[in-house]
């Protein structure tokens, strides 16, 4: 049985600002990086890999802060009976994973998709949690899906969240180049080129990482400051100075002072010195011979 949505946009915007709220508290920096977004109006369908339960919170906050998009998600239909909330806000499923089902799905999903402008569908193809190093093993509704809306490019997305230099973690999002459909192409093909994308991408990411290297990310969020920020500010130390480097700076200091305001400085004039004083020889000639 279809479970189809009932989007209400004003509580889609109070729960897109919750979830800003809970990111920005979880994570010291929010980072997006790689490609742009697919330009336009039309349709879009967004792949990402599933590790954490920060992501479907993570894609509403991308969808509604950073793409500007109208987004919408597939849950499990067990999920949904429980939680209608989400059914609220953009989510939808069906409560079987029967074949006829998931035809209705797809038929939904596409339908969905071209009502609107700006839609974006965000997919997790794994179908399941699984940990963050795990191989990705990709299901078929992802690649019936975008068959179903021909016209949507298929985007992946690549997501870490990754322990570095802060208190507390940091997130990491990577946008790699759309895939269009070729003519002739079967879902298992299909299927499989999606995967191999998307962990081009999540190796493009570990690589970043690895290196260090974030000149072409941008952060999108900032969150709590980490503790030791307040210990910098109160229990740390300033650097010391090498040997002779404060002296020349407070010279350098005085000389600038002095030729700025050199009228208000009295001249200091060095003390004259005594004339010598002549001290009579008592020796005799004979003696200086000596």
């Amino acid at each position: 049985m279809l479970l189809p949505t009932r989007k209400i946009p004003p509580l889609e915007r109070m729960y897109a600002l919750y979830g800003r709220r809970l990111l920005r508290a979880a994570f010291a920096r929010t980072w997006v990086g790689g490609m742009p977004w697919p330009s336009g109006d039309g349709p879009s369908i967004a792949l990402l890999n599933h590790s954490a339960w920060w992501d479907p919170i993570l894609t509403l906050y991308l969808s509604h802060d950073v793409f500007r998009r109208d987004g919408y998600g597939i849950m499990q239909g067990a999920q949904l009976e429980r939680y209608p909330f989400f059914r609220r806000i953009g989510c939808f499923g069906a409560s079987s994973d029967g074949l006829e089902d998931v035809r209705a799905l797809a038929t939904y999903a596409a339908s969905v998709l071209r009502d609107g402008t700006r839609r974006t569908l965000w997919l997790f193809p794994q179908g399941e949690l699984l940990p963050t190093r795990a191989p990705l093993s990709f299901r078929s509704g992802a690649a019936r899906l975008a068959r179903a809306v021909p016209e949507a490019p298929v985007v992946p997305v690549a997501v870490r969240y990754e322990f570095r230099a802060e208190q507390r973690p940091e997130c990491f999002v990577r946008v790699g180049e759309a895939v269009t459909l070729e003519s002739r192409e079967t879902p298992v093909q299909l299927t499989h080129r999606l995967g191999h994308r998307l962990r081009q991408e999540l190796a493009l990411l570990d690589g970043d990482l690895e290196r260090g290297t974030l000149t072409h990310y941008r952060a999108v969020m900032e969150g709590t400051r980490s503790l030791h920020t307040l210990y910098d500010r109160t229990l740390g130390r300033p650097p010391r100075l090498r040997q002779g480097q404060g002296k020349r700076r407070v010279g350098s200091a005085w000389g600038r002072l002095a030729t700025r305001h050199s009228s208000l400085i009295p001249a200091v004039r060095a003390p004259a010195r005594p004339p010598p004083t002549h001290i009579p020889s008592t020796t005799t000639p004979s003696e200086r011979r000596r």
